[in-house]
């Protein structure tokens, strides 16, 4: 009988120290969840752009070489930022292509740059000292597109290292008929957006095109960021049946163009 309780109070303790083992292994494996989860998060990089209604903005659409990406990253871009922020210019953003539905803007590389106006990039063009170092981009190049414009109203835009920016070039068709179209198009297509099954695709920024003198190769209607969740989600809309049959079609009653750019913001 004593044996008994000896061995029946062996397994109690055995059991007790078992499930404090599995307590213990437990909350070691959910404080390594929050620790990963927390180290992730901090992962995100983030950059915040103030887009300024008195600024003109330059968008860049490049398509570099690859074997001149060296040139144009260490030989060029040193020497021409300074004589850019001599004219009041500077260099707001770059950001990666990830994917082009474009045959307009062809690129690898997409910049914005800030002027106080057009005439301060003229001026960069005239420059000297420009003008001995522009062959370094020139060669680096197979084609270059150039948009240029201004925003509304002040507003800032923080970029995220885990998210898709969709540079978004439309053209619409003569008459009030695609200006009505285009506006059924944005009424039909919001609650799809916001119920396709992927995050909604939030438009950050709206440009409009202004007075470039001369130095804009593509000159849109609308010109737009969008930022998505991931490539992923911007397949899901376009494969949902409603956006397909509904919105779809407005859409293409509305314009005679439309070029996007999918990108990655480059941090530093």
């Amino acid at each position: 009988m004593k044996n008994s309780k000896t061995t029946i109070l062996s397994i109690i303790v055995i059991a007790t120290l078992g499930f404090q083992s599995i307590n213990a292994q437990n909350t070691r494996i959910a404080s390594n969840y929050e620790t990963q989860k927390k180290e992730l998060l901090h992962e995100v990089k983030t950059q915040t752009i103030l887009f300024k209604k008195d600024k003109i903005y330059e968008l860049a659409f490049a398509d570099v070489k690859p074997e001149k990406m060296n040139q144009l990253n260490k030989q060029y871009f040193p020497k021409a930022m300074p004589l850019i922020m001599k004219y009041g210019g500077k260099m707001l953003g770059g950001f990666g292509v990830a994917k082009t539905d474009s045959k307009l803007l062809k690129s690898n590389m997409v910049a914005i740059f800030e002027w106080p106006n057009a005439k301060a990039r003229l001026k960069l063009l005239a420059d000297k000292n420009f003008q001995k170092i522009a062959h370094l981009r020139d060669e680096s190049l197979n084609k270059i597109s150039l948009g240029y414009f201004n925003v509304a109203e002040d507003k800032a835009v923080t970029f995220r290292s885990d998210k898709v920016y969709e540079f978004g070039s439309a053209n619409l068709k003569p008459g009030k008929k695609a200006q009505a179209d285009i506006q059924k198009y944005f009424k039909v297509s919001e609650p799809i957006k916001r119920n396709y099954g992927g995050a909604y695709p939030e438009f950050i920024v709206s440009f409009n095109t202004v007075n470039s003198k001369g130095q804009a190769t593509f000159i849109p209607h609308m010109q737009f960021i969008v930022e998505w969740d991931s490539l992923e989600d911007n397949k899901k809309l376009f494969s949902n049946d409603d956006f397909k049959t509904k919105a779809v079609p407005l859409m293409m009653k509305a314009i005679s163009s439309f070029d996007a750019v999918f990108t990655k913001f480059a941090f530093q």
